[in-house]
């Protein structure tokens, strides 16, 4: 981009180069793109002071007010500019006025607009901006308007399964989203969208296999690998899971941190406590780092939000993970120190050593 490459040489050498006004906002679409608001704002001063009455760089510093949630002054400034034929300013102005709480005026827009391309556009910028600023019942209210007058467009189908999955509509929005994967089959988005819906509805084989799919499309994106593994795990596919979890943290060492809780009830579960006991130990070392692990109903999870005694607990669970570990591997000493169900009602019936308890009780991993 030879135009790009002019500015960048005249930053680099600090000086002042003239750019014409459709340069300049050629130039700041492009920072806009690129979601570079730092140097959007630096030539935006530029623009201004070299084109200070051109109503389409204003209209920029409209957009710079907006991102800074200067919306009165975004609406002044619509005022002075004055442009109101501009379909670049409607769309702004309505977003100021929703943000603003000045529902019953933004509406009375949109209702005497007519039916047309313009006003359908006008929907798809309004929808996902208005959830973006926390304005997500005012969003489902102009996208479920917006779909009876546009029953076809797909922005606002995907508005309106985002908005469903929101309200707990999960049947109604798993629905929409097989409709937005008919369409277009080949998008990583749709079909993450309706295994994290499946998951959500406890179809964790159907969740999976979505998740495959989108796999398919994107094999890159960890988060579906997440949701994926997640949804091994509680398929209870253990061993798949973890698999799927050491591929991640082979690729991923900076999100081992939330992966190993998991990792280590997967190994549990597999009965291979040697590797379970190992990270647990891991774990235990990471100071901070169970009370945090709040990505997961597990085990760890569930007590480490209460407000029990964390060092007693790590210390009765360490010896749990031990003792199975050493009877798996017929290493069992008769001295070695094992906490039975009884010995836990003794500290206070906490739940998790309970569950843990048992969880090895049920599995033989006791001695009696």
């Amino acid at each position: 981009m030879r135009l790009l490459e002019r500015y960048k040489e005249m930053q680099e050498k600090g000086t002042e180069v003239y750019f014409d006004a459709e340069e300049i906002i050629e130039l700041l679409e492009h920072f806009e793109q690129m979601n570079d608001f730092k140097e959007f704002r630096q030539l935006l001063t530029l623009g201004l002071k070299l084109h200070p009455e051109n109503s389409d760089i204003r209209i920029k510093e409209c957009k710079c007010h907006i991102y800074d949630e200067e919306y009165e002054k975004a609406l002044q400034l619509m005022a002075h500019i004055g442009d109101n034929d501009n379909p670049d300013l409607l769309p702004l102005k309505l977003e100021c006025l929703y943000a603003t709480a000045r529902y019953d005026e933004a509406n009375a827009f949109i209702e005497k607009h007519p039916v047309d391309t313009e006003l359908e556009e006008l929907y798809e910028y309004l929808a996902p901006v208005l959830s973006e600023i926390g304005k997500d019942e005012i969003a489902c209210q102009l996208v479920k308007r917006g779909i009876v007058l546009f029953p076809e467009n797909v922005i606002l189908k995907e508005e309106l399964c985002y908005h469903m999955e929101m309200e707990g509509n999960l049947h109604e929005a798993l629905h929409l989203c097989k409709e937005l994967i008919d369409i277009n089959p080949y998008s990583t988005d749709y079909w993450y969208m309706q295994g994290r819906l499946l998951s959500n509805l406890g179809d964790y084989e159907n969740a999976i296999e979505s998740f495959d799919f989108a796999l398919t499309c994107d094999e890159t994106d960890i988060e579906i690998k997440l949701l994926r593994a997640y949804c091994l795990f509680m398929n209870k596919n253990y061993e798949m899971a973890i698999e799927a979890y050491m591929d991640l943290l082979s690729d991923k060492k900076d999100i081992a941190e939330h992966i190993e809780p998991i990792l280590t009830e997967c190994y549990m579960k597999a009965d291979d406590f040697k590797h379970a006991c190992a990270l647990f130990s891991k774990l235990l070392d990471k100071s901070g780092t169970l009370p945090e692990m709040n990505a997961y109903e597990t085990f760890t999870h569930d007590f480490f939000e209460t407000a029990y005694n964390k060092d007693v607990t790590t210390e009765y669970l360490s010896k749990m993970f031990l003792a199975a570990k050493e009877i798996q591997d017929n290493k069992w000493s008769s001295d070695m120190p094992f906490l039975h169900t009884e010995e836990i009602h003794l500290q206070g019936d906490q739940p998790l050593l309970s569950r843990l308890s048992m969880e090895f009780i049920k599995n033989k991993y006791h001695r009696n």
